[in-house]
């Protein structure tokens, strides 16, 4: 179910979704706040909860705007910020030289270089899966599932362990290749323990000795917003 709704000046776009347990909030690709939240939450809560989230919205609705899509910019890739150089060609496509992602376009338009640039992230992850998930399922001894890329942007990845599938969002492309397979233990960890107990936890530890390093990293990212909304 969807709506709109505004607080101090905030107008937002809110979706209700049943079995959903916690709040999210993410910006649109133009900065639009859109909000996810479980079915039967108070309308007041939603509302605290977006009033709270003031400060971040302003920050990240600033760096959408930041972005150009031209020769020049940046795009974070793998932990890093790397610049952007757009070409004309015929043929869409993708290059990365050393420090730089090049970007071949017909036509230098802003959805055209996000198209490419997404292609990238989206092929990324699906070649990390393809070599970790398999990998962490041994480890843990457990099939592997069926797995892919999905385009979320409010979780880094999502496990549905009755139905055997686990999803990274193709975001992840952003982020550090330390917190990318943090990601994937994490999801293959859910097909053993669906929930965040403390076998959930405990299993994780065991197997990633420097996990509270990297989940304060990951926290960090996520709070910085710093690769958001990007494509």
């Amino acid at each position: 179910m969807k709506s709109e709704h505004s607080i101090n000046d905030i107008a937002y776009t809110l979706v209700r979704n049943k079995g959903q347990r916690n709040l999210r909030i993410h910006l649109s690709p133009a900065g639009d706040v859109l909000v996810s939240a479980p079915y039967h939450l108070a309308q007041k809560q939603i509302d605290d909860f977006v009033s709270n989230s003031e400060e971040w919205i302003q920050k990240h609705q600033q760096k959408v705007a930041s972005h150009s899509y031209n020769t020049g910019d940046f795009v974070p890739y793998l932990g890093k910020k790397m610049g952007l150089l757009v070409i004309d060609g015929k043929i869409p496509r993708y290059d990365i030289i050393d420090d730089k992602i090049i970007v071949t376009v017909k036509k230098q338009t802003i959805e055209n270089v996000k198209k490419v640039i997404k292609s990238l992230y989206v092929e990324t992850i699906e070649k990390y899966m393809e070599t970790r998930v398999p990998y962490w399922c041994e480890i843990l001894g457990v099939p592997v599932p069926q797995f892919g890329v999905n385009r979320a942007k409010g979780k880094w990845g999502v496990c549905y362990p009755l139905e055997k599938r686990l999803y990274l969002s193709y975001m992840c492309a952003t982020l550090p290749e330390d917190l990318i397979d943090m990601t994937v233990l994490h999801e293959s960890c859910h097909l053993i323990h669906s929930g965040h107990g403390k076998d959930f936890w405990a299993l994780m530890e065991k197997h990633m000795p420097d996990l509270e390093q990297r989940k304060a990293g990951l926290a960090k990212i996520t709070k910085s917003g710093w690769s958001m909304n990007i494509v």
